[in-house]
């Protein structure tokens, strides 16, 4: 089919828009080329990290309204598959999820101030980046998104900074959930989707429940390879910059959201459960032990006893696990809700609660506010139930290190598992390393490691991590 002179003069533009920002930062030309400029009847601008998703009518009029008004929108998409923000949707709020992450990239996008990205709402932009500053050190769109969330903000406000912030809609990102890409038109990838599940839905013997998951696992299975694809690219942009910062050509640029993406996670289960494990004291069983027979041998053979003592049992000692919520106004109680519970899940998935398990929950911000001892599973339900955080000053570490040193001092061997300790990672550490195992597990992808002591072990989290 022939292009109309409108669907060629917006495949112009793109490219004009393409070749100015690579001209910018050369390594751009990656993250652009791993989106297919794909023409649609929609009004908007969108991408779901495969395709860059335009009506051709709609970039000729940004285009004679502001020639750099398609270069930005370009840039501010590309930002958010370089920062994953399509892959990142199990908030509870989505339309604080969708603004916190616009304003997250437009936040880059004005702090990179390249010429060919200007737009009239940087001003505007800025006394609202600013305020948000006051409160947030790193604006990844995670640490955004549980400010405003906190913020408890009118619908007013909300409406005013979505139409300052936003440039392309995120419908499409929530295609995959609860298979919703039904709305939208038959494209190439719909129809491949309906074919999935229709070839599952035939399969004998399949239930719904069946069937969904085939179709889930197919579909998702293709984002966890984007996923990983932009996780590569992210790193080179980054180094980019960087190198044009060293240069002083972009000085006093930030790229600690990038660098967020690109840091390596692990498995907190696995982190978990290491910390938790207690090494095995085998003993003589003086239960199931008969020193009748055993006596009666000795006398009767001299060397010789009947039984001999191959009875063993398990010393099992208390166990003892400390858990340290740092309080100060940076760490949020949607995150420490998640986090509590997702410990909990995985604590009951092992044998770890018995007759003497104590689970410490501190809370702290530069001084211990709360200490719970919680000595059931029914308890720990019940306190996440209830839980009120309690502080919201500065962090200080030593206070939590130096109540679990007195406790592991005066216990037994193997009585304490060790700390966890749930913080943004900012803060006061001790100077030295401390005799029980403990684990930091920074909610702040954006935190940079070097500012903690070379003893701690830590672990980054981010909000989908939380919720898996």
């Amino acid at each position: 089919m022939e292009k109309t002179k409108t669907e060629i003069l917006a495949e112009e533009i793109l490219l004009k828009a393409k070749t100015e920002l690579t001209g910018n930062i050369h390594s751009l030309i990656r993250a652009i080329n791993a989106l297919q400029f794909v023409p649609t009847n929609e009004e908007d601008v969108f991408t779901d990290a495969k395709s860059f998703y335009y009506n051709p009518q709609f970039i000729l009029l940004r285009f004679k309204e502001d020639t750099s008004s398609v270069n930005r929108v370009l840039l501010h998409s590309i930002l958010h598959c370089m920062l994953l923000h399509p892959f990142n949707i199990d908030f509870k709020d989505t339309t604080l999820w969708n603004l916190s992450a616009d304003i997250c990239v437009e936040n880059i996008i004005n702090n990179w101030n390249l010429n060919s990205t200007k737009s009239h709402k940087e001003a505007a932009q800025s006394m609202v980046i600013n305020d948000i500053s006051k409160s947030v050190k790193n604006l990844s769109a995670e640490n955004i998104y549980y400010y405003l969330k906190g913020s408890e903000l009118s619908q007013e406000t909300i409406k005013y900074y979505s139409d300052l912030f936003s440039d392309d809609v995120h419908k499409i990102w929530y295609k995959n959930k609860n298979f919703a890409f039904f709305e939208f038109d038959d494209d190439e990838e719909t129809v491949e989707a309906r074919s999935i599940y229709k070839k599952a839905d035939n399969r004998k013997g399949l239930s719904n429940e069946s069937n969904d998951k085939i179709m889930y696992d197919a579909i998702n299975g293709s984002a966890e390879e984007e996923k990983e694809l932009w996780r590569k690219i992210t790193p080179t942009v980054e180094s980019d910059i960087e190198a044009l910062k060293n240069q002083g050509l972009m000085s006093g640029v930030e790229t600690a959201v990038l660098k967020g993406v690109s840091r390596d996670k692990y498995d907190y289960s696995k982190f978990l459960k290491k910390l938790i494990s207690i090494d095995e004291t085998i003993e003589i069983n003086d239960d199931e032990f008969d020193y009748i027979f055993y006596t009666y041998g000795l006398n009767t053979y001299k060397n010789m006893p009947i039984i001999e003592p191959l009875e063993y049992a398990e010393n099992a000692k208390v166990k003892k696990l400390f858990i340290a919520i740092d309080t100060s106004g940076s760490v949020k109680g949607e995150q420490v809700e998640k986090f509590i519970e997702k410990t909990y899940n995985i604590l009951k998935s092992t044998d770890f609660f018995g007759k003497s398990t104590e689970v410490h929950i501190i809370q702290c911000d530069s001084e211990i506010k709360e200490i719970k001892i919680l000595k059931s599973s029914q308890e720990i339900e019940e306190y996440i139930k209830n839980i009120s955080l309690k502080g919201f000053g500065g962090t200080d570490f030593r206070p939590v290190f130096k109540y679990v040193d007195e406790i592991f001092t005066s216990s037994q061997k193997n009585e304490v598992n060790g700390l966890i300790y749930f913080t943004d990672g900012d803060g006061i550490y001790p100077k030295q390393m401390p005799k029980f195992k403990s684990l930091f597990v920074i909610n702040d992808s954006c935190f940079d490691k070097s500012k903690m002591p070379l003893w701690a072990i830590s672990l980054f989290l981010d909000s989908q991590d939380l919720i898996g």
